[in-house]
């Protein structure tokens, strides 16, 4: 008998057995917990790609509902409360009112000057959180919240504070929803942060070298009718690339990315 060619035929079974076993045991690791394989990978892909992205994001999901609510109808009462200002009915749902005395902000502005104007002359102003300054169309955005979650891009619940050129607020359009609440049923297992931004990866809108900032979860509408509407739990990325920034929205529940086919208008229609 041959021993050495015996020898090298039991060596290569005996490797083709270990690379076997080997196959197992990473298939097996990959069944119990796949979450967590694929989490190093993509987490590896965005270094690759140079994408600096907070490290703190969110890996634990929690629940959340679907919440409905209903466009307002602003009341003569709720207008005649407003004083010092002139106040018009564009439609039901949406008023344009202008300052008898302007109101003025800093030049180095921060949204914790306004807190007081928007509590004390627009309606419902408390329910309202800060969203842009922009500068070059001198107006200041602000979106309607929910239980400190932020309606994101809703054109029924919005106030744009309009500037002159002396950096003074002279008149205001306001929207209202009203009557939000939670839909019935159990609460959804929301994706994490980190999945979230996984979806938006794969999804090639992410370029490389971006600089993704510390996202919000709020809500964005889901489905919509002429008086009422449902608004999913959302996440809101900021991705800034270069001199471009992009507000990107993610369905927190089901994956969905939401799509702004338009640029986002500063003016009520």
């Amino acid at each position: 008998m041959d021993w050495s060619k015996t020898k090298s035929i039991f060596i290569i079974v005996f490797l083709i057995l270990d690379i076997f076993l080997m196959s197992l045991f990473i298939n097996k690791v990959s069944e119990s917990n796949p979450e967590t394989l694929s989490q190093v990978s993509f987490e590896e892909q965005l270094k690759t790609d140079k994408i600096d992205y907070p490290k703190n994001l969110s890996k634990e999901s929690i629940k959340e509902a679907y919440i409905s609510a209903k466009t307002k109808i602003f009341t003569e009462k709720e207008i005649e409360k407003l004083k010092n200002q002139d106040v018009n009915v564009v439609t039901d749902n949406t008023i344009h009112s202008s300052l008898e005395e302007p109101y003025s902000i800093s030049e180095k502005f921060s949204p914790d000057e306004l807190n007081v104007f928007m509590k004390n002359q627009v309606v419902g102003g408390e329910k309202y959180s800060f969203w842009k300054y922009n500068k070059d169309e001198q107006t200041i955005i602000y979106y309607q919240t929910y239980k400190d979650r932020q309606i994101f891009n809703n054109s029924n619940g919005k106030v744009i504070l309009i500037l002159n050129k002396e950096n003074e607020i002279v008149s205001y359009k306001q929207t209202l929803l009203e009557d939000i609440e939670e839909l019935s049923g159990e609460k959804k297992s929301l994706l994490t942060s980190l999945q979230a931004l996984q979806v938006l990866w794969t999804n090639h809108k992410i370029s490389t070298g971006s600089t993704i900032k510390t996202p919000e979860l709020g809500y964005y509408t889901f489905l919509s009718r002429e008086e009422s509407q449902v608004l999913a739990p959302t996440w809101h990325f900021v991705v800034e690339s270069g001199d471009k920034k992009e507000d990107l929205f993610i369905n927190a529940v089901e994956g969905q990315i939401f799509e702004v086919t338009k640029p986002e208008k500063e003016t009520l229609e």
